[in-house]
């Protein structure tokens, strides 16, 4: 059976959003979408109306930023700088994993009752702009990669603790694990260290309603 990993993920419920995490498989998504035949009821440390507000606001940020990253990727196949077969190859596993990334908190919002976004984070995006539009080399596009791999793994990092149902801290950060991964790949592509620091920081977070 052929499975459509972004669309599958849309249809992804708070339990099975928490089942998941950010280790997107196609037996993960078949659990998902199937179910495991399971009665128990997850845990609703929700943390309240309040709560759920709070989730959906980040979950929805999340979703923009994931498709932010999908359109830099996009960006980058589509200019022609890229030359180099290895990097054409992490760039379209990247830009399908940030599409699974955003499916994923979509359909996460989505079972919050909030409304789930679909497109870039217009703020960022706005800031990236000028970047994209003056790319000029294979090196200049593999370190806007880098870049916007670094602020997804620093608003993750960020966001812990914040959730009204704190449950979804571990599910998102396993996202934001991804997304590190990401981001050391790309940094010994343009010779940078692909741990510089001792503990990740957050000064290029986005902040949870950014664009939103």
């Amino acid at each position: 059976m052929r499975v459509d990993l972004p669309r599958a993920l849309d249809g992804v419920t708070r339990r099975r959003f928490l089942q998941i995490g950010g280790t997107v498989t196609l037996g993960a998504v078949i659990t998902a979408c199937l179910g495991d035949g399971g009665s128990e009821t997850a845990r609703e440390d929700t943390g309240g109306a309040e709560g759920r507000r709070t989730d959906v606001t980040i979950t929805r940020t999340f979703a923009s930023l994931e498709e932010l990253a999908v359109a830099v990727y996009r960006a980058a196949l589509g200019s022609g700088l890229l030359a180099t077969s290895a990097v054409i190859d992490l760039a379209n596993l990247f830009e399908s994993h940030h599409r699974e990334h955003a499916a994923l908190f979509r359909g996460a919002t989505r079972d919050l009752r909030g409304e789930p976004l679909t497109e870039p984070n217009p703020v960022v995006m706005e800031q990236l702009r000028p970047r994209i539009d003056g790319l000029g080399d294979e090196a200049a596009v593999v370190t806007l990669a880098f870049d916007v791999e670094t602020v997804l793994t620093e608003t993750y990092q960020a966001t812990v603790g914040a959730f009204g149902d704190k449950s979804f801290n571990v599910a998102s950060m396993s996202v934001g694990g991804a997304e590190a991964s990401h981001a050391a790949a790309l940094a010994q592509v343009v010779r940078q260290p692909p741990a510089p620091l001792a503990f990740q920081g957050t000064q290029q977070a986005v902040p949870a309603g950014t664009g939103v």
